[in-house]
């Protein structure tokens, strides 16, 4: 469940009589003028990340050594999260975004440029990470985590481990699938599936695109990028289109669980750190964006919610088995079926969008 934060808060304020009462107590005044001092020096950022997408240290220690308190808002998928900012609500300073979704982030100038000089971790990233396509030099990002869409089942039973995308229109599974709630992943991999172009536009294709999804509807339990998790743990559903890092986690939970890549290909993608245009806790994001950069903080991070991260000095801070797991860190083989989502024109994604709603509702 989503915890909304209440960014209205306001402050305590006395009126003047309140206050020529309170200075006739001689030993109240001084105590009230520390509140007040103190109430003042607070210092805060709010972050607007996925649920659990952090390391369960991270903040904690970061408050520990800067004093800087962390607020936490949560959204449930991309859409949700860049329809919040567009409408102009405040009080955001940092958030995480997919790759895909930073151009559109930037052409509404919702997010600022970073200023690199602050980072004096920044030289810890991996040299491939900064010449990434949607962000050429790291201008508006800074690299947080690496993932994979795959298909994540349940070996008790699912016997011979799913090869395709196909295997998720298995009858035989019937109420015990899922998809992700996710446009970019349900039609991009219905596209792979199909031997489209996953940047297609053409009514034709995005037509068989809908036709097919409509035809899985009725074996699905749901559309959920939140719960499958738990869903997969329970043994309530067997076979989901999921992230890895998602199925892994559950897997430490239930150890039938697997994570695989279809040999259709599937997608990876870069999370990362973005500031939110106009925030007013500037230093205090960017100290913790230059905490998160080190090797050791972004190595728990890793740990806990094992996805890959960007930092090239991490590795000898992660968990030996995380760091040899393929499902983690695909081999160069592996590598060569995986694609970055497709940069899509402002049409294409109102197609898109308009077929992922006809599907849901249909």
């Amino acid at each position: 469940m989503k915890r909304v934060l209440d960014f209205l808060e306001r402050e305590a304020t006395l009126n003047r009589r309140d206050f020529l009462k309170m200075a006739l107590t001689t030993f109240v005044l001084p105590s009230f003028l520390s509140g007040c001092f103190k109430k003042a020096r607070q210092r805060t950022l709010t972050f607007f990340n996925w649920s659990n997408y952090i390391g369960k240290k991270t903040i904690p220690n970061f408050e520990k050594e800067t004093g800087v308190k962390v607020k936490m808002d949560f959204f449930s998928d991309e859409e949700e999260m860049f329809a919040k900012l567009k409408t102009g609500i405040q009080g955001y300073d940092l958030i995480v975004a997919t790759d895909y979704m930073i151009p559109r982030l930037k052409g509404l100038n919702l997010i600022d440029a970073i200023p690199q000089d602050k980072l004096k971790n920044l030289g810890n990233l991996d040299p491939n990470f900064t010449r990434a396509s949607f962000d050429p030099g790291l201008v508006h990002t800074v690299p947080y985590l690496w993932g994979t869409t795959g298909i994540g089942y349940n070996k008790k039973y699912i016997k011979n481990p799913p090869r395709s995308w196909r295997d998720l229109w298995n009858p035989e599974y019937k109420g015990k699938i899922s998809m992700l709630d996710n446009v970019r992943d349900g039609i991009g991999c219905t596209l792979l599936l199909l031997g489209l172009p996953i940047d297609s536009k053409d009514p034709q294709h995005l037509k068989k695109v809908r036709d097919f999804l409509v035809q899985q509807k009725p074996l699905l339990k749901h559309y959920s990028s939140t719960t499958y998790m738990d869903e997969l743990i329970a043994g309530e559903i067997w076979l989901c289109q999921g992230w890895n890092g998602d199925v892994l986690q559950a897997s430490k939970e239930n150890p039938e669980l697997d994570y695989a890549i279809p040999q259709e290909g599937s997608f990876m993608y870069v999370d990362s750190l973005c500031l939110i245009r106009g925030s007013e806790h500037r230093e205090e994001t960017l100290s913790f964006i230059d905490f998160i950069l080190r090797p050791e903080v972004a190595a728990e991070i890793s740990n806990t919610m094992h996805y890959a991260n960007a930092n090239a000095k991490a590795k000898p801070f992660l968990d030996p088995a995380l760091s040899k797991d393929l499902r983690v860190f695909p081999s160069a083989q592996i590598q060569k079926r995986l694609r970055f989502y497709a940069g899509l024109d402002e049409e294409t994604e109102r197609a898109w969008n308009k077929v992922w709603q006809e599907v849901k509702v249909g």
